[in-house]
């Protein structure tokens, strides 16, 4: 059997550790069925089933027909980085210079992308609580920075562990990333646990991400906190966040990135030679979302707290299976018993093909801690949801592990 030597096509050496995406890959195969006329029931894609307002609509639609379809600043037009900043201090209580602290990017991904390769590199080391979302490792790595996780404990929630992260500083720490309301737990970090990570990194150089993309997602009496809006940390916090999960605007791909002047403007000189600024005539659209879509991004919310609830009925007490509580955003992460079904990536694809039913491995968020967990979404009907977590529960109730 010959061997080929790639001459040409061989990939950069920061490829090395980056791995395709898991969601992706589930989604792809759940889009095959689809088209062969199968019905799937989608908990695989964090993101809103609804149609993005219609105030958002009309003022790209407005943009288009005035010919704004040329470049614009690469921080992004004024009046959405001011609408921004406006939304900021309405909601957040932090306040931002629009001119400076604020540059709008291609979606939140963007967002994470910029503060990294801006502030790391070799020798860097980025504290990760896990598990996270899959991308904040990939980003690090494309940096040539290493990432470091700390795992979180199931048993009390997958909250915030001060002193596993105290126990992960070094020298080499140059940021720490904190997802809240988190992806793929839901869990909301609160004041205590903020004001303990301000006293822990104070003596430190380290930089704080705040990814709150999922800020305006929580429930019952649960409140989002920004780092940002807490003692000292705002000098040393990026804050991420964006339009899809909220608004319902995912394809539309924008978010932000805010933070003091001296470090937004080396994130700005990295956007200046990569994607250079977002869509124009997309952002007028944007800042008719902030300032007017309020009332329909409360009704989306609402409807995920009572899909939340639905799916909690089903999925509690249980034997084998516990749910993370999740008080935002809108997963459900589900860890079950080894006993009752095989490893997550396995489970994932006997779903799929058994049952219709698209789920993220746990692995795609803690490869080692994921091991038997789940992502499931429930940012879809209540009816789709109901069935799909019915076939979820019984095939982990009913079907012996293989080798068991």
């Amino acid at each position: 059997m010959s061997t080929t030597t790639i001459r040409f096509g061989r990939p950069a050496e920061r490829l090395a550790e980056i791995k395709p995406s898991p969601i992706r890959a589930i989604f792809d195969k759940a889009a095959a069925l689809e088209a062969a006329g199968e019905k799937v029931y989608h908990f695989e894609i964090g993101r809103p089933d609804f149609d993005t307002p219609q105030v958002a609509k009309d003022a790209t639609a407005a943009s288009l027909e005035r010919g704004e379809v040329h470049y614009g600043p690469n921080a992004g037009t004024t009046d959405l980085r001011k609408a921004i900043a406006e939304y900021l201090q309405a909601r957040r209580g932090t306040t931002y210079d629009p001119a400076s602290e604020v540059i709008v990017t291609i979606g939140a991904n963007e967002a994470v992308f910029l503060a990294l390769m801006a502030f790391c590199g070799p020798g860097d080391e980025v504290i990760v609580p896990v598990p996270a979302w899959a991308h904040y490792e990939s980003c690090i790595r494309l940096t040539g920075a290493t990432p470091v996780p700390v795992r979180l404990d199931a048993a009390n929630n997958f909250r915030l562990d001060i002193n596993a992260i105290a126990a992960a500083i070094t020298p080499a720490t140059r940021m720490v990333i904190l997802c809240t309301p988190n992806n793929p737990t839901g869990g909301v970090t609160t004041r205590d646990e903020i004001e303990a990570l301000a006293a822990l990194l104070e003596p430190t150089d380290a930089l704080l991400m705040s990814d709150e993309i999922y800020a305006d997602l929580v429930y019952e009496n649960t409140e989002h906190l920004s780092p940002a809006a807490v003692g000292s940390l705002r000098e040393r916090t990026l804050v991420i966040g964006g339009f899809a999960k909220a608004f319902a605007m995912d394809g539309w791909r924008l978010g932000w990135l805010a933070g003091p002047t001296e470090l937004i403007t080396p994130a700005l000189r990295v956007r200046q030679y990569t994607t250079v600024c977002a869509p124009t005539f997309l952002q007028p659209g944007a800042a008719a979302a902030l300032r007017e879509a309020g009332p329909d991004a409360e009704q989306m919310r609402r409807a995920f707290e009572e899909r939340r609830k639905a799916g909690l009925d089903i999925l509690q007490g249980i034997p084998g299976i516990t749910v993370s509580q999740p008080d935002g955003a809108f997963y459900f992460y589900l860890s079950y018993s080894p006993d009752i079904a095989e490893p997550a990536e396995q489970l994932a694809l006997r779903l799929l093909d058994e049952q219709r039913v698209a789920v993220v491995p746990g692995t795609a968020f803690d490869p080692h801690g994921g091991t038997h967990s789940i992502r499931i979404s429930y940012a879809c009907h209540i009816d789709d949801l109901s069935e799909g977590l019915r076939r979820i529960v019984q095939s982990l109730t009913t079907t012996t592990p293989k080798g068991a």
